[in-house]
């Protein structure tokens, strides 16, 4: 678990399922299809890509993926989760808007295979509140609402839960609150 061997962009490592452009450009907040699933699949970290200890991981969820314990995107270790908590623009809160463009549009053209949004509701959408739930595993499954590869954590594996932004929290579709 060392993020010592990621590139380095702009001053932040690159997420291990960090998606690539066929020029070999990074683009952060887009997740490489194939790697999201091995991650998945052989619980892998998606920061730094090394395998995860089963004892302890982290995910990152904003509060809408709390209310079902799901995530779409592969558990962290404990140190790369920090990093990633702290780094993120999204997780830091920095950011109060989801990118106003589809991501699997601009990637499609680039010839890039994206499923970081897997319903298509993020352009220009509100950012949600982070949290970091630790946790002792999870299942990895295909949701079947989004179709999408994803790791359901159940009630007796959560440590804990932790906002990691100050961002208020959001309503949700029917405008309740969390």
């Amino acid at each position: 678990m060392s993020l010592t061997r990621r590139p380095v962009v702009g001053g932040l490592v690159v997420p291990w399922i960090t998606a690539r452009t066929p020029d070999g450009r990074y683009r952060f907040g887009h997740v490489d299809h194939r790697r999201q699933v091995r991650a998945l699949q052989n619980r892998l970290c998606q920061t730094c890509g090394n395998p995860l200890d089963s004892a302890r991981m982290v995910f990152a969820m904003r509060d809408s993926d709390l209310r079902t314990f799901i995530s779409h995107e592969p558990a962290m270790h404990p140190v790369c989760a920090t990093y990633s908590a702290n780094g993120c623009p999204m997780l830091t809160g920095r950011m109060s808007h989801y990118r106003t463009t589809l991501p699997a549009a601009q990637l499609t053209e680039l010839g890039v295979t994206s499923h970081g949004d897997p319903t298509g509701a993020r352009p220009a959408a509100p950012a949600e509140r982070w949290n970091l739930l630790w946790a002792t595993g999870y299942r990895p499954f295909t949701n079947p609402l989004t179709g999408q590869p994803a790791a359901m954590v159940l009630p007796d594996q959560i440590l804990r839960v932790r906002p990691i932004n100050t961002r208020p929290a959001t309503p949700d579709s029917n405008g309740d609150l969390p």
